[in-house]
């Protein structure tokens, strides 16, 4: 087998309880899709095979593809994050860690469950924190929390990256409106909680967001007009690290939970997600994606006090290959295989859990063994895509499938349909490795299902 680097980016847990695809610490380095019918096109009969290759040849094989490759640069700071990448301080810091180009590893954090250890090196305990480990001559190893702190060392630190113009005048001024902004969101979109509003107080929290989201677009749209594409110009800055996080969610989560689409009629807001879904710091590793969003916002709901809504999730996991992202080097195929073969006992454990303790409404299958022959196969397809650089739904549809009886192979699409469901995005891998892995999962299960 040939050989190539293998990016290696972030770490992998299930949605929505952390764990699953765990793999403790990660070293990392900062920094369109097809038509429908992908489905039908699966359905012509195949080959078959014996059985997919066993998980330590499959993960030999990746070894093989990133030897050879140059070797990272040393991290030289760690972030602790949140486990479940819903954290928006957190994103802050991880994407502006991206932006600047710093190498750095993570480490991942219970806010249930915290450490004793994080606990003592932490006086909040809060996430996020940045250690630096120092350089032996200007930098001292020393750690900084609070996002704005972190963000603020992290130019102080490391002078010769992008800066983040803190002093610039209309940073600041951005800075106060995205403070209007984010605190008119919080009274109106978490303000169910609270059952003595009365509907006029609904009312004036619900219009005075929607007059802070007209600002916002209005700003933009002088920006673009002289030419710029982020929020204060040409450039990334700490402002559009500060907006992402949430505005991110309510794109994805006000048309369910409050009928309000951020984006119809504001120009200006939707030029600028076009731009940041492009940004690659942002795009391949930290964005989160559509199904995600709905697939938690039920326990989002639970959170702040609303109704769960199951069937959101349902709806939106009907387009996984539609929406597949076009991979021609193979590179996001390669990132899912390396979580899936490094995390495979995880994945087939959740699949086939007969007491979930969340998702309960995503069925999950009840045969181990098929559910592991699935998976193996997945990787396989997902290795031999980013080996030979062929787009992953291609390799799905046309490689021969295993032999299995109709009873097993019924387990095993059923898998890999839960298996789809439940991954979630940053949390578990990057949005683009996630809509691989996803279609790549249901072209699988379709073909199987239709073995009978």
């Amino acid at each position: 087998m040939g050989r190539m680097a293998v990016a290696l980016l972030g770490t992998l847990a299930l949605a929505p309880s952390a764990g699953a695809f765990a793999t403790g610490r990660d070293n990392v380095v900062g920094a369109s899709s097809r038509g429908g019918g992908a489905l039908a096109s699966s359905t012509a009969a195949a080959p078959t095979a014996t059985a997919p290759p066993p998980w330590d040849e499959l993960a030999q094989s990746l070894e093989e593809l990133r030897a050879g490759g140059d070797e990272p640069p040393a991290p030289q700071v760690t972030l602790y994050r949140d486990t479940n990448g819903w954290c928006p301080f957190c994103e802050r810091v991880w994407l502006v860690l991206r932006a600047k180009g710093i190498p750095y590893e993570e480490q991942l954090v219970s806010l249930q469950n915290k450490p004793e250890w994080y606990k003592a090196l932490v006086p909040t305990t809060l996430v996020p924190a940045v250690l630096f480990h120092g350089d032996g001559a200007r930098n001292e190893r020393r750690i900084v929390w609070e996002s704005l702190d972190v963000m603020r060392a992290l130019d102080e630190e490391f002078p010769d990256t992008k800066m983040l113009r803190e002093e610039d005048p209309a940073f600041v001024e951005a800075m106060a409106m995205n403070d209007d902004l984010s605190s008119a969101g919080v009274r109106f979109v978490y303000g169910g909680r609270n059952a003595s509003l009365t509907d006029e107080e609904e009312e004036e929290r619900r219009s005075t967001f929607i007059l802070e989201l007209d600002r916002l677009d209005e700003a933009l749209l002088q920006v673009q007009g002289a030419g710029g594409k982020f929020r204060l110009g040409t450039e990334f800055t700490a402002v559009d690290a500060l907006l992402i996080p949430t505005l991110e969610r309510w794109r994805y989560q006000l048309p369910i939970t409050a009928g309000i689409d951020i984006l119809d009629g504001r120009p200006g807001l939707a030029a600028w997600f076009e731009e940041m879904d492009s940004y690659e710091p942002y795009a391949s590793r930290v964005r989160g994606d559509s199904y995600s969003w709905t697939a938690t916002n039920s326990m989002f709901l639970r959170f702040f006090g609303s109704e769960d809504d199951p069937a959101a999730a349902k709806k939106a996991s009907a387009s996984f290959v539609e929406s597949m992202e076009l991979d021609d080097d193979g590179r996001f195929a390669l990132e899912a295989a390396t979580k899936l073969i490094a995390n495979h006992e995880a994945v087939r454990n959740d699949c086939t859990d007969s007491d979930p303790k969340s998702q309960q409404h995503i069925g999950r299958a009840l045969d181990a063994d098929a559910a592991d022959l699935m998976l193996r196969h997945v990787a396989s397809l997902l290795v031999s895509s980013g080996f030979s650089k062929t787009d992953a739904a291609s390799v799905a549809k046309n490689a021969a499938l295993f032999e299995m009886d109709g009873e097993s192979r019924d387990a095993a699409a059923h898998a890999a349909n839960t298996v789809a469901s439940r991954l979630c995005v940053p949390r578990d891998m990057s949005a683009p490795a996630a809509s691989v892995l996803r279609g790549v999962l249901s072209i699988v299960a379709d073909r199987l299902s239709r073995r009978r």
